[in-house]
């Protein structure tokens, strides 16, 4: 075994070709993994990261996908890990999981991280990686995955400074995972399923590579909620994108900010009632739904002054550092009204949902 390949050999038994379906996946040399069934050649980044990409036909929005979230990758964490080391990257990831602890957040909610000891966990859209190192940090097996080779990267950087890790990152499409079936004892996604070209192909695909009773953790965006209803809807309305557009479509151009880097724009948001997502999960067993991610900066006149920033600071409420490793920039934490509120008109619907 080329030792410098030794993490992506550790996972080489889970990986199935993502062109032919076969698991014949091996690793060739410290340049490639190979398929011996079809020959197709899977090009290594770095010792934890590989391209298992399919991307012979990549539809447009596809590429569309990849060439925005590259852009917001470029402008949330590049700064952030040019001068990242280990300690910096343990001392953040603290700080991520005190935010994430207050606002209630999917990551440390739902994920109940004391108990991720040897779990096999992948991650589906991995950002930045900030979540999947929280994950390895404590003790999970961790494959992430991203269709954009920028945060692919990223992620790749996080894990590679834990101590103990073999976490690994590929470079994947969640239509089409590169893993056998019942591999995981947990898939993660957050907030990503519904930026996809086909949702339900998605979470197809986690059902299957799921293990028997299993468990998808998944944070989709809300239909019904203040986010959705007083700002996005409204502005689809004045911009007059609602009547062009199919609601994912409109939708997405108004959501997840704007590119600094090109000129491609989001190209698919999507919005979920509970009805919905009952149907999208009909082959699961739901375990729960839950609704948070609620602050009044959602809100269109409050959002636009940033009045609700200017009061907290006023009250004394100061912007965390926890934020600056998944969003980029110091976050204020919600409020206790906010908080409150965020059950009934939050923004994201944390699911859990047993194959």
């Amino acid at each position: 075994m080329n030792l410098a390949m030794e993490h992506i050999q550790s996972k080489i038994n889970m990986l199935r070709c993502p062109g032919c379906k076969f698991n014949t996946i091996i690793l060739e040399s410290s340049e490639f993994l190979k398929c011996e069934n079809c020959n197709e050649k899977y090009y290594i980044f770095n010792k934890n990261s590989a391209n298992l990409l399919a991307n012979k036909n990549m539809s447009t929005t596809k590429r569309e996908i990849q060439r925005f979230w590259g852009d917001t990758c470029k402008q949330w964490y590049n700064a952030f890990d040019e001068k990242l080391d280990r300690n910096k990257l343990v001392k953040h990831l603290q700080y991520m999981e005190e935010v994430f602890s207050y606002r209630k957040h999917l990551a440390v909610t739902e994920m109940e991280l004391k108990t991720l000891q040897g779990l096999n966990v992948l991650e589906i859209g991995s950002g930045g990686g900030a979540h999947s190192a929280l994950f390895q940090k404590y003790g999970a097996n961790v494959i992430s995955i991203d269709i954009t080779p920028e945060r692919v990267l990223s992620t790749s950087k996080k894990l590679s400074l834990l101590n103990g890790s073999k976490g690994v990152a590929f470079l994947s499409d969640a239509e089409n995972l590169p893993f056998n079936n019942e591999s995981f004892d947990i898939v993660y996604s957050n907030g990503v399923l519904h930026h996809s070209e086909n949702t339900e192909k998605c979470v197809e695909e986690v059902y299957r590579v799921l293990k028997p009773n299993a468990k998808a953790i998944l944070m989709l965006y809300s239909r019904h909620s203040a986010h959705y209803w007083l700002n996005h809807f409204v502005k689809g309305v004045l911009t007059g994108a609602i009547f062009q557009y199919p609601e994912y479509e409109w939708l997405g151009r108004i959501t997840e900010g704007k590119p600094v880097y090109g000129v491609t724009r989001n190209p698919v948001t999507r919005v979920y009632s509970r009805g919905q997502l009952v149907n999208l999960f009909k082959k699961y067993k739901i375990i729960s739904l839950r609704k948070y991610n609620f602050d009044f900066s959602q809100l269109p006149i409050i959002g636009k002054y940033k009045i609700r920033t200017s009061l907290l600071k006023i009250l004394g409420h100061k912007p965390h550092p926890g934020g600056i490793i998944v969003y980029g920039a110091p976050r204020l934490c919600s409020s206790r009204l906010e908080l409150f509120l965020s059950q009934f008109i939050g923004y994201s619907w944390a699911i859990v949902a047993k194959k």
